[in-house]
């Protein structure tokens, strides 16, 4: 088990090295905890003091089961503030505190240069501590009932608050800030309503950049936490912890993508070809979408076997693997963080009329089943009358819509 003090003792080995490669990574502060605190911290998204909420809940026990069964382990969990926090599993070997302090610093280092995080509030959890005391507030006045419904109704629209990595720009100025347009314009809703939904809206905020970085931001972490640790001076029993944990962080389990293995690849490749200044560069400048734009050709997409996964033909055969068709796939599922691009129709939607909601089809229909719920909690609890979605399904313009009562699906 490990103590403060052996803490201390690893982190003198791993972080002169770190900072000696070009890392910046000071001003991190560590906290040994249970497994059970681990849970608890990824369950709230990495902050671990916000409002209170059923899905958090579920979270916590999709997490615990998966560790229950050997399934996944969280081996440390880093919140962007500053300074850092950096959890880490206190039944971690010291050969895996090793990897895992290294990948922490290169994660700290990420977070300090990557343009995608430039704008963030550093002061995010003091945000998060009063939002949820503001919440409770209002569940202790107006009900739970009427507090959590709102919560219900918000998190269908939590994902859709902007492109924009601007988080001093104001709720509802882009015509994808879905939840911000409803929040300022909705006459269905009250003052303390809408400061929620401007509550949960400026949090979502904070994640975006994370969405969009899963893959450049953790292979960013094991590009260096692999160099790091050829670095040090193992024994064998150490260093064969530290390849054992390795090979489970880069295991390749289909159909699932592992971020930490095709992001780590992209950026050795990009070092191999480059050199480091490469590695900064895109660190620096690019998200999921550009580093596989920047990166990924045919040596990459077959040493993460990417081309063999591939539906068969109505004959049984499966057709040669098409790298361009791969790369423009991959980009497809990361574009936007993978999640569909919705605009308000502003023009076309008025605070006592219907709320119309554009899709911009990518070639991929919504999920139909749903959608009628979606759109329910939106027309029955933020903005009281009738919601639309103009969307493409099978080829054909449809609107769908829903008065808080009744669905419909018109083909026009």
């Amino acid at each position: 088990m490990l103590t403060p003090s052996k803490l201390e003792s690893l982190i003198d080995q791993v972080l002169p090295l770190a900072q000696l490669s070009g890392l910046e990574c000071d001003h991190v502060h560590f906290e040994l905890v249970d497994a059970e605190d681990i849970h608890a911290l990824a369950s709230y998204h990495g902050l671990p003091i916000r409002y209170a909420h059923w899905s958090f809940g579920k979270n916590y026990g999709r997490l615990k089961t998966a560790y229950d069964y050997r399934l996944s382990q969280i081996y440390e969990l880093v919140i962007n503030t500053r300074p850092f926090y950096a959890f880490i599993d206190r039944l971690n070997t010291d050969a895996q505190t090793l990897l895992i302090l290294a990948h922490v610093f290169a994660h700290v280092d990420y977070f300090s240069h990557s343009r995608l995080f430039a704008r963030i509030p550093h002061d995010i959890l003091h945000k998060a501590s009063r939002h949820a005391r503001q919440i409770g507030q209002y569940r202790r006045i107006y009900g739970n009932e009427a507090v959590e419904s709102l919560l219900d109704a918000a998190m269908v629209v939590a994902d859709h608050v902007g492109t924009s990595l601007l988080m001093a720009k104001g709720p509802g100025k882009e015509a994808s800030d879905v939840l911000g347009y409803i929040a300022l314009h909705s006459a269905y809703l009250q003052d303390w309503e809408r400061e929620i939904l401007l509550m949960i809206r400026e949090e979502s905020k904070y994640f975006w950049p994370q969405r969009l970085s899963k893959i450049s931001n953790e292979g960013y972490a094991t590009f260096w936490h692999t160099r790091l640790m050829r670095q040090i001076r193992l024994s064998p029993k150490v260093a064969w912890e530290v390849a054992e944990l390795n090979s489970k962080l880069l295991a390749i389990k289909a159909p699932q993508l592992n971020p930490y293995a095709l992001g780590s690849q992209l950026y050795n490749h990009l070092y191999a070809k480059k050199g480091l200044d490469a590695v900064f560069e895109a660190r620096n400048m690019l998200d999921d979408a550009g580093l596989i734009r920047l990166a990924l050709d045919d040596e990459v997409i077959h040493t993460c076997h990417l081309d063999i996964y591939r539906e068969s033909d109505s004959n049984g055969n499966t057709p040669p693997a098409d790298p361009a068709h791969i790369r423009a796939q991959l980009i497809q599922d990361v574009e936007h963080a993978g999640i569909p691009l919705l605009t308000v129709m502003a023009e076309e939607s008025k605070p006592q009329g219907p709320l119309r909601i554009q899709h911009h089809y990518d070639g991929r229909d919504l999920d139909f089943y749903e959608l009628p719920f979606a759109l329910k909690a939106i027309a029955h609890r933020l903005w009281g009358g009738v919601v639309e979605i103009h969307t493409m399904k099978q080829g054909m313009h449809h609107i769908a819509s829903h008065d808080g009562t009744k669905w419909a699906d018109e083909v026009s």
